[in-house]
């Protein structure tokens, strides 16, 4: 199930930097639907920011450029246990680095998060959980299991087989065939 949602998540970053070209941001990787009325945030021809995200550790942000805390923690869950750049973090969520620099400011004063000297470049830090971010980023991975078994839960096991197969297809990369 969660490979399904990651899929579709992806799909939706790549039809987005179709829309609105590859360098283009415009309230976070999924900010919009895919048309009128199809989706949380979508806002007319333009992007906007997706509603809800408050002081807390909502699901979803309320302004440009800011983007779900549980998405970050979950990044860094998933790092080196060392840590990982901020740089790393942004490709993984698909945006600019410098976007998730209030994120993380907040998340560290937080305490989810430090920032610890990276051992292999004396000029970069690298982002780490703390045991509180460590347990609330554990949380985040049960609801969002949770989440994704009830958003897939009419598919059979062979329709999921098939919908990542189709997704895969589609987020391939086109083959040239030598004529430019």
């Amino acid at each position: 199930d969660q490979i399904v949602i990651e899929k579709l998540r992806k799909a939706g970053r790549k039809l987005h930097a179709m829309r609105h070209g590859e360098g283009r941001h415009c309230g976070g990787p999924m900010g919009h639907g895919f048309g009128p009325g199809m989706g949380p945030g979508f806002e007319g021809p333009k992007c906007g920011p997706r509603p809800g995200f408050g002081p807390g550790m909502g699901p979803h942000h309320g302004r440009p450029g800011m983007f779900p805390r549980e998405r970050i923690l979950s990044v860094v869950l998933n790092a080196d246990e060392n840590g990982i750049r901020q740089k790393d973090i942004a490709a993984e969520l698909g945006i600019h680095a410098p976007a998730l620099t209030e994120q993380i400011d907040r998340l560290e004063q937080d305490r989810y998060i430090e920032r610890v000297a990276n051992p292999d470049d004396r000029r970069s830090t690298l982002i780490r959980l703390t045991e509180k971010g460590r347990a609330r980023a554990y949380e985040v991975a049960d609801e969002r299991a949770g989440r994704a078994a009830e958003f897939c839960g009419a598919l059979t096991d062979e329709e999921k087989d098939g919908l990542i197969a189709l997704l895969d297809k589609l987020l391939a990369e086109p083959e040239t065939d030598g004529l430019a």
